[in-house]
Formats: structure tokens, sequence, C-alpha cells
């Protein structure tokens, strides 16, 4: 499922823009478990990297159906939400090596007081995020 570039302007540029985005992803015995992400949108699929062990990974490996949704406007409008599966994937180089990833996080990162090299080594697995859904208003 993508954006159609015609309608869904506004949503792709929030997509491209935006720094972090909540992440839903569901404990085992099914209780909803929402999380603040940095993510990147590659046109198809989302990236964000975790730290092995976090709640979050292990969600993704009993249920890899998740939700994600970007903020909104003060007043509910230009709202983008996601469904669909989250899987690690062993093909992307760590953060710190991630072209797109460094590009969009640099300034984030240094108002955070984060290093780059410091987070690639914490933050080592990389979860990419398969949208089955898209809704936007």
């Amino acid at each position: 499922m993508t954006f159609d570039p015609d309608i869904h302007t506004e949503a792709l540029h929030l997509m491209e823009t935006e720094i972090v985005a909540w992440l839903t992803t569901v404990t085992p015995d099914g209780v909803p478990q929402t999380s603040v992400i940095c993510f990147v949108w590659d046109g198809e699929t989302i990236l964000t990297y975790s730290e092995p062990g976090k709640p979050k990974m292990r969600n993704v490996a009993a249920n890899p159906n998740v939700s994600f949704h970007l903020n909104c406007d003060p007043y509910g409008t230009h709202m983008v939400t996601l469904e669909g599966t989250a899987a690690v994937d062993e093909t992307v180089p760590p953060s710190d090596e991630h072209g797109a990833w460094t590009a969009k996080h640099r300034d984030p990162y240094r108002h955070w007081g984060m290093d780059p090299h410091e987070t690639a080594a914490t933050w080592t697995v990389a979860l990419r995020i398969t949208p089955t859904r898209v809704r936007v208003w």
C-alpha cells in the first residue's frame, strides 16, 4: 500500500520531514504498547532503529502487526496513520552509515545531545515497517 502522490501531497511531505512518530506494537497478551520513534520513509517502507531486547522488539517478534502515526496539528487535521507489519531487516547498515538516516537526524541528534556513532552502537536493530493500509485526513 502506498500513498497517491496526486492526493496525498501533504501527507508525503510529512512522512519525509517529520522527525518522530508513534509506533504501536502489541504485547504477547494482546495489550497495545506505544513508543515514540525516529524514522525514515523511503517511499514504500518506514525504517527505524531500536536497542535489542526492548519491549517493542519482543512484541514484533510475537506479533508483527503494528500501527504508526504522525503528530497532527493542534486541531486534529493533517493526520497520517498507517497499519502494517514490522520485521527486523538485517540488510540495513548501522544508522551512522545510512545516508538518508544521517541526513535527516543530524540536527535532531545535535538538539538532543546525542552522538551519532554512540547511538548507532546502542540502537543496533533495524526495524522495517511495511504499510498495508494508509489513512490520511
